[in-house]
């Protein structure tokens, strides 16, 4: 008995803590929320003339194993930019197959001076290590640093309007990505746009936007301050922009589309992206915020929003409620310590549910919450490894259709499935408003086959237009 009551304390000692960040994530989200609504991007003029002078721009493409008709296809959208005075270099990294990097090489000695192609063997870093190759590579009379994805085509005014975004004081722009023959998944879409319309917009109050990748321009001496890119996490853009802001610089998100790019092909590919990028936030915010001392900076209220944006606190209450039922079924009685970590697990989970519910409708996309539900899981688990290490794995989402589905046992399913029995058990104990609220959590599942045929439908549509 004295085993299981420290058990139980422990769990609710833990139950406590997860739930105290869990209502502190769910207050910054919803302010956020609201102050991103409020804004309505009143720091950005969508309607920007062109800045007088052309301040020359490296535009750098990091391409990793990628399909070279879709880089090229990349190319060519940059050699059409409206603007005079930019370079494209283009840094394959690692490929080991020459079937994949040789085609772009060869298109790009067709595209003229101002087209440069890299591939080298044994980078470190992963995609920044990329790009730090990229910035040794640059012309010194540039004066900003753009950053394109290996799939994203610009419009022909990106590089116009992002130049005359940068207006005095401000270090780096991040315009919102957007996706091209998404067609049946603006479910997905729909998720995506939301964080934009969220949180960097909020951002942009105290200048405290971070960076997110594709289609932000940067100022190089700003980038070469802090050191270029870092490679301590794998979510480079973030940590790139946490850096920028520790060094005083001030960033600028701005409504408007200036790209598109590809979806991931399927769910498979939708939850490793979203592993990467909650892990590499969480890893960021804890070693670059947190680690830093940072924590009561301005500003950071804005900057832990965005960094904790893709994650949740299910886990925690998921497991206590699983170990809960299991004691139970043993015959161990109930005791203060098994309520306690009972109604912490719950309030837990409903509060998540609410945030979600609050924030997603607030946006006015109510079609946001599928893709959101879908996703439950993923950001509750897909965190943790930060918990764990400074080394995580970068794995790129994959852009070329695979026969893949969802055959195996995933951990998000068996969250779902875990979920459904627990719920089950509750509402046999008459405990209905437990395992009501337990068996929405579980409401993944459905929500992430949707998503996958959504996803896999349009990654077919766009392969017959194609």
């Amino acid at each position: 008995m004295i085993v299981f009551q420290s058990l139980l304390l422990i769990v609710v000692a833990v139950g406590m803590f997860n739930a105290a960040l869990a209502v502190i994530v769910a207050v910054i989200s919803l302010y956020q929320s609201a102050t991103g609504a409020r804004s309505a991007y009143d720091h950005v003029d969508n309607n920007l003339a062109v800045v007088t002078g052309t301040p020359f721009v490296s535009v750098h493409v990091a391409t990793h194993n990628e399909p070279p008709a879709m880089v090229i296809a990349t190319l060519n959208a940059l050699s059409h930019l409206e603007y005079p005075n930019f370079e494209v270099i283009v840094i394959d990294n690692n490929t080991a197959d020459h079937a994949l990097w040789r085609p772009v090489a060869v298109h790009m000695a067709h595209l003229g001076d101002r087209f440069r192609f890299v591939h080298a063997d044994g980078v470190t870093g992963a995609k920044a290590g990329a790009l730090n190759i990229a910035l040794k590579m640059t012309d010194p009379q540039a004066h900003y640093i753009a950053i394109v994805d290996a799939d994203y085509q610009v419009t022909p005014d990106f590089l116009s309007f992002a130049t005359a975004s940068c207006a005095e004081g401000v270090d780096f722009v991040q315009f919102p990505q957007s996706y091209r023959r998404s067609e049946g998944a603006e479910a997905v879409c729909s998720e995506l746009r939301d964080y934009f319309a969220i949180f960097p917009a909020a951002a942009n109050r105290t200048g405290a936007s971070l960076l997110t990748g594709t289609l932000s321009l940067i100022s190089a001496a700003s980038l070469r301050r802090v050191g270029g890119w870092p490679t301590g996490s794998i979510t480079e853009d973030a940590e790139l922009g946490v850096a920028l802001w520790h060094a005083g610089a001030r960033g600028r998100y701005v409504d408007r589309i200036v790209g598109h790019g590809l979806l991931p092909l399927d769910l498979a590919g939708l939850r490793q992206q979203r592993r990467r990028w909650a892990a590499g936030n969480v890893q960021t915010l804890l070693y670059s915020v947190v680690g830093k001392g940072a924590i009561l900076r301005p500003g950071v209220v804005a900057i832990v929003a965005q960094l904790t944006a893709w994650t949740n606190f299910l886990a925690v209450p998921l497991t206590t409620l699983a170990l809960i039922a299991g004691l139970r079924l043993v015959g161990v009685a109930d005791d203060a310590f098994m309520t306690a970590a009972q109604i912490i697990a719950v309030a837990t989970i409903g509060l998540t549910l609410a945030t979600i519910s609050v924030r997603v409708f607030a946006s006015g996309r109510g079609g946001a919450l599928l893709a959101t539900m879908a996703m439950i899981w993923t950001s509750s688990f897909g965190w943790l490894p930060a918990l764990f290490g400074r080394q995580l794995i970068f794995h790129r989402t994959p852009k070329i259709i695979e026969s893949q589905a969802l055959s195996t046992l995933s951990l998000e399913t068996v969250a779902s499935l875990i979920a459904l029995a627990i719920a089950a058990f509750f509402a046999l104990e008459g405990a209905w408003l437990t395992s009501a609220i337990v068996a929405l959590s579980a409401s993944g599942l459905l929500a992430g086959f949707k998503v996958n045929h959504d996803l896999k439908r349009a990654a077919r549509a766009a392969e017959c237009k194609a």
